[in-house]
């Protein structure tokens, strides 16, 4: 292999138990859409199932819960920002959980006479029934086979009082449902907010940033460790005269003789572009800079007389985190965790 991603379970297992003790009797869905962050959503899901007590899986497209039931798991899947128009045939056949948001989904899933979840719009601005809404929603809600309540938390990493404020009116209206519904799942919290006990009401908590090792905010109350590490072989080690260009439009030059390696690893496998004459990789126990822009299969580093044809260069690790390359590039980890492309094999070890 010139790249891959090892993930390594067991580290997801530790995080796993470091989330849950924050979450206490609250259930866990883990939040595995989007290839679950880029490591892997059958991987994960078929670990988390069989080594933990993780209640279901949260996923974004019905596509993504058929790969899930289509692998075994057999926990509640939750699809949560979807159409139930589009997954109408997904729904006569596998017991997925669609997310209801406005009234055209609630119609057609009460048309479906199937088990949903509701999703009110607590300040996110995004999906869900907005508060104006919610006395025509309650009363729709009577007699159907709604089965859960959730809201969507727009900055718990960020604001307190706003994500309190939030909880509180999610707690108005989850009072008004439980008095028809009892016994329903309610869920709000995400990574970050599963730390700031936001409600007694809440029975479930959505998971997926702090289970792959990334801390959702300074001083977060749990000990993660990163779960995926991205690797790359060095293709060429050369050494280039001075004033020579290095990469697309030259915009490095060899100050002096200067000795490069060539990594197997580019903007298509998920190393952002923008670290073109910034970022670092980490090889044999040094940093070394990345020098000219990064193509699209390759990046191009400085090099020492250590550095050969085939070594092993880190591009995001226990070092070069996803964290400190996120700070760097003023983004967040989710991105470049979901960028890591599909061409790089994923590697699964600590099972």
């Amino acid at each position: 292999m010139l790249r891959w991603a090892e993930v390594h379970l067991d580290r997801l297992l530790s995080n796993y138990k470091e989330v849950k003790n924050l979450a206490g009797r609250k259930g866990v869905y883990a939040v595995v859409k989007a290839n679950a962050y880029g490591h892997g959503s059958v991987a994960v899901s078929k670990f988390l199932q069989e080594r933990t007590d993780v209640y279901g899986f949260a996923v974004a497209t019905y596509k993504e819960g058929q790969e899930l039931f289509d692998s075994g798991i057999r926990k509640p899947i939750l699809v949560m920002s979807s159409t139930v128009e589009e997954g109408r045939e997904y729904l006569r056949e596998l017991p997925l959980l669609p997310v209801v948001y406005d009234f055209k989904e609630l119609s057609l899933v009460k048309e479906l006479s199937l088990p949903f979840h509701v999703k009110v719009d607590t300040g996110m601005g995004r999906l869900g029934f907005l508060k104006k809404e919610w006395d025509d929603l309650l009363l729709e809600l009577k007699g159907s086979k709604v089965a859960g309540v959730m809201s969507h938390l727009c900055c718990a990493d960020e604001d307190k009082e706003f994500s309190l404020f939030q909880a509180k009116e999610f707690e108005r209206f989850v009072k008004a449902v439980k008095a028809f519904k009892p016994k329903i799942e309610v869920h709000l919290e995400n990574s970050a907010a599963v730390a700031l006990s936001l409600n007694s009401l809440l029975t479930h908590v959505r998971v997926g940033l702090s289970l792959y090792g990334s801390l959702p905010f300074k001083g977060y109350p749990a000990k993660l460790r990163q779960v995926m590490e991205v690797k790359a072989k060095v293709l060429s080690v050369k050494e280039l005269p001075p004033n020579y260009p290095v990469s697309y439009g030259g915009t490095y030059r060899t100050r002096k003789r200067e000795k490069v390696a060539v990594v197997s690893f580019g903007y298509a496998d998920g190393y952002p572009r923008e670290l073109s004459n910034s970022g670092k990789v980490y090889l044999n126990g040094n940093f070394y800079k990345v020098r000219g822009r990064v193509c699209m299969d390759m990046l191009i580093v400085s090099a020492d007389r250590k550095v050969k044809k085939g070594d092993v260069a880190t591009l995001f690790g226990t070092v070069n985190t996803f964290d400190e390359v996120a700070d760097s590039l003023g983004t967040i980890p989710y991105e470049l965790m979901c960028r890591i492309s599909q061409r790089v094999e994923r590697v699964y070890l600590g099972l």
